[in-house]
């Protein structure tokens, strides 16, 4: 169905763009005035100059993500002439801290990837029913915890005393177990080690806009060590909006409107939606936004990275986002081939569920 529907609408597109060649060569050479597409595009332009946030400065851009890994030598060696004061470059992210090696999103796994020597987390946000912060993946807790119920629907209460080291391979490990971490607590342990922060937003409520403008003004070294991450644009456009200074980041893999998963050569991953019209509407979104993101989203909203499901991450994707000022980062990465490809050959930053045998950090 998704090819039928991206060929009806690569069809449509055609049709539009030849009629309006046509409309442009006839009046240009037969009425003598100026095309109504002229004017059209310059309204745009205005417009989206107007509803645009821009980047914060390059300093400090550089300041949280560090010397961009393709100015890298080929020793893996920051030259002098492209540091940013620390030297520091951003190489490896533990994705959720490193969710093989410790239960992910967990205290004990920001630790531990700090112990490891790695200088950059992803963690991820989600609010509970009394809109308390907390560092969660999933909207369900069945996964980590073995346990039902829906984040959005339990409160702080119900929610602290969970393990969620219960499905871990590694739980013998943990023989106190691990709860579950709030978000202060979590920003405050990677802020005293010096961490560089992902925070990646899976909320949908816009209460959440103010939830990070608020940790933002309660920990101001953020603006130096924070990534704002979505795939939701409007989320990050409204945070970005109110506090333009914020370091930003959208996120993106195929079929994300339409499938829970994605992999590669693999076949879809399962529909998110039964209702074949809800599905529909997913997979024109997707199409629709796919196109969008690298000609109008990421300008509009101002991001200064973007997280790439690794299998798509090519050097023509790169150079084409490099081209915009947008630095590419892939998700995730952990066979040890994989890691030497994105880092050796590619060189770009990549997140990783598990910081065993990593070397260069």
């Amino acid at each position: 169905m998704h090819r039928i529907i991206e060929l009806i609408l690569n069809s449509a597109l055609l049709w539009i763009f030849l009629q309006t060649l046509l409309s442009v060569l006839i009046t240009v050479l037969y009425e003598f005035c100026i095309p109504w597409i002229v004017w059209g595009s310059l309204i745009i332009v205005i417009a989206l100059r107007l509803a645009r946030v821009s980047p914060p400065p390059i300093k400090t851009v550089q300041e949280v993500l560090g010397v961009n890994p393709f100015l890298l030598g080929k020793d893996n060696s920051v030259p002098e002439k492209h540091g940013n004061g620390e030297q520091y470059c951003m190489r490896v992210v533990a994705h959720r801290g490193g969710g093989y090696d410790y239960p992910e999103n967990s205290l004990l796994a920001f630790r531990n990837s700090k112990g490891k020597g790695c200088s950059a987390v992803e963690l991820d946000l989600r609010l509970t029913k009394d809109n308390i912060p907390i560092i969660f993946h999933d909207p369900t807790i069945e996964r980590l915890t073995g346990k039902t119920g829906t984040i959005s629907e339990m409160t702080w209460e119900e929610l602290r005393e969970l393990d969620i080291s219960y499905n871990h391979p590694l739980r013998n490990k943990f023989s106190d177990g691990e709860k579950i971490a709030l978000l202060h607590d979590a920003l405050q342990e990677c802020l005293n080690s010096e961490q560089r922060i992902i925070i990646d937003i899976k909320e949908t409520r816009t209460d959440i806009v103010q939830v990070v403008l608020d940790a933002y003004k309660k920990y101001p070294k953020l603006f130096e060590r924070g990534i704002v991450s979505s795939f939701n644009p409007i989320i990050v456009y409204m945070i970005r909006k109110k506090e333009p200074r914020i370091v930003s980041s959208l996120a993106w893999r195929p079929y994300y409107f339409s499938r829970l998963s994605y992999a590669g050569l693999e076949a879809p991953g399962a529909a998110r939606f039964r209702n074949p019209f809800k599905h529909l509407a997913a997979c024109i979104l997707e199409i629709l936004y796919e196109w969008s993101l690298s000609r109008f989203v990421y300008y509009i909203v101002g991001i200064s990275a973007i997280l790439l499901h690794k299998d798509i991450v090519n050097p023509r994707v790169i150079e084409r986002w490099c081209e915009r000022g947008i630095r590419v980062m892939a998700w995730t990465v952990n066979r040890p081939s994989e890691k030497t490809h994105f880092s050796r050959l590619l060189k770009v930053t990549y997140l990783t569920d598990t910081l065993h045998l990593e070397k260069d950090m």
